[in-house]
């Protein structure tokens, strides 16, 4: 784990913080408006991708220091057998390109996050609600 970031508490707890340098390439992969935009208070320069397809080609584009995910991608996806264009591919192809940012998972599907988790071990579980992000300006 970097040592500039840092949480409290374990994972899925209530009150967990992410403090993350104002300054640090944030990925967020997250479809809801209302999660959007609640990540969108906490880290505003970070690059938010909808579906699978656009996460794949921020990821190609830029290097990460964090990447928050979501499992599911679309309303169907909460059907944890489906694979293609859910969180688990996007996982998949991180562990594929060696990722080597910090990951959280913040899905609230347990199913679907889990299988996540398997991709990327050392992704930390922390279910959309359970945690606040701190934008720390001088890390």
């Amino acid at each position: 784990m970097c040592a500039d970031w840092y949480g409290t508490a374990p994972a899925r707890s209530q009150g967990e913080q992410f403090h993350i340098a104002a300054n640090w390439p944030v990925l967020v992969v997250e479809d809801t408006e209302d999660r959007i935009s609640w990540f969108r208070q906490r880290v505003p320069k970070a690059v938010f991708a909808k579906n699978s397809e656009a996460a794949f080609r921020a990821l190609r584009q830029q290097e990460f220091k964090v990447a928050f995910l979501d499992h599911d991608l679309h309303w169907m996806h909460a059907d944890s057998s489906i694979f293609k264009g859910t969180g688990k591919e996007i996982a998949r192809f991180m562990s594929e390109q060696n990722f080597q940012g910090i990951v959280i998972i913040h899905s609230r599907n347990v199913e679907g996050a889990d299988a996540m988790k398997k991709f990327l071990p050392n992704a930390r579980l922390a279910p959309f609600g359970s945690f606040d992000i701190l934008s720390e300006v001088n890390r």
